[in-house]
């Protein structure tokens, strides 16, 4: 049985039938193996439709799955919410390195671009990269609400200069992972979709792909200023992925709209997703409520 399609009525996938999806489908072009089911993109979208939506985006190396949890809350307070999927990911790994950051860029542009044409309003969630990607395409929209989970705008151990010297030597490193059942969601999957997006990205660091992730940081900085939106930024104190408090203290001192900083005791970068109830229920429902406000 599909937990989704129980706790959501309003659910459905992005399929070819979908006008968004029909808009989105040539950025896909050049990837050679199908999506796991995870990485479906999908809507959430309500029997009488919203006059909000809201634009979902994931982060590197991961899938529209992740932001499932979060759509839910977000549809259960009369918002429709649609989450795509950035090309390469939830592919293989000759598909992912195959891909650069104007690929990703491209699709949650015109991701925006099309949602704001159905609705009165729209506001943008992004979670790591999906948060750098989410600054840069709010301030080109104008969008008035944003919210940046863990966003990567500074990465611990990972410099430029540090990625640029070890590409001369390899194209990957190692990371060690194993499959973790504790962390929680309510997607659309297959039992295998862990193990072989583990055996694809989460093992390793490719680093071609650190470069086109390092584009986006340098463009979303430079966002920062030209803001139009009110923002939610939420971190996670066991965070070893981003620096949060060089990211809240370059946030104030860059951002000029009103901006409020959360941060989770205990939770780590995943925390939309924690395998903690109460931590996942305090991101996203304090998300939930910065678009209301």
């Amino acid at each position: 049985m599909n937990e989704i399609l129980d706790l959501c009525k309003g659910y459905k996938r992005l399929t070819y039938l979908e006008p968004l999806y029909e808009l989105l489908e040539p950025f896909y072009h050049m990837e050679l193996s199908t999506p796991l089911l995870c990485a479906t993109p999908w809507k959430m979208v309500q029997e009488k439709k919203s006059s909000t939506a809201v634009l979902a985006i994931h982060g590197y190396q991961g899938y529209p799955g992740e932001m499932t949890y979060l759509g839910l809350k977000l549809y259960q307070a009369n918002f429709d919410v649609y989450c795509v999927r950035l090309p390469g990911h939830g592919v293989t790994k000759e598909d992912f390195i195959n891909t650069n950051f104007e690929d990703w860029l491209a699709v949650a542009r015109s991701s925006l671009g099309y949602l704001v044409k159905e609705y009165k309003d729209v506001y943008v969630v992004g979670h790591s990269m999906g948060a750098l990607i989410a600054t840069i395409i709010a301030k080109e929209f104008k969008i008035e609400r944003l919210a940046l989970i863990s966003p990567a705008f500074k990465m611990r151990g990972l410099s430029k200069a540090k990625i640029k010297i070890l590409s001369f030597f390899k194209d990957e490193l190692p990371l060690p992972w194993k499959s973790d059942p504790s962390f929680w969601g309510i997607c659309e999957r297959e039992n295998s979709d862990d193990e072989i997006l583990g055996k694809a990205y989460w093992s390793k660091i490719v680093l071609s792909q650190m470069f086109e992730l390092i584009k986006l940081v340098e463009m979303a900085k430079t966002s920062l200023p030209k803001m139009y939106s009110k923002v939610i930024c939420v971190f996670g104190s066991a965070d070893f992925s981003v620096d949060s408090k060089w990211i809240e203290k370059y946030f104030k001192a860059k951002v000029s709209t009103p901006i409020e900083f959360l941060t989770i005791d205990g939770a780590s970068h995943l925390c939309l997703y924690s395998n903690v109830k109460e931590r996942r229920d305090l991101c996203n429902d304090s998300i939930v409520r910065s678009f209301i406000d």
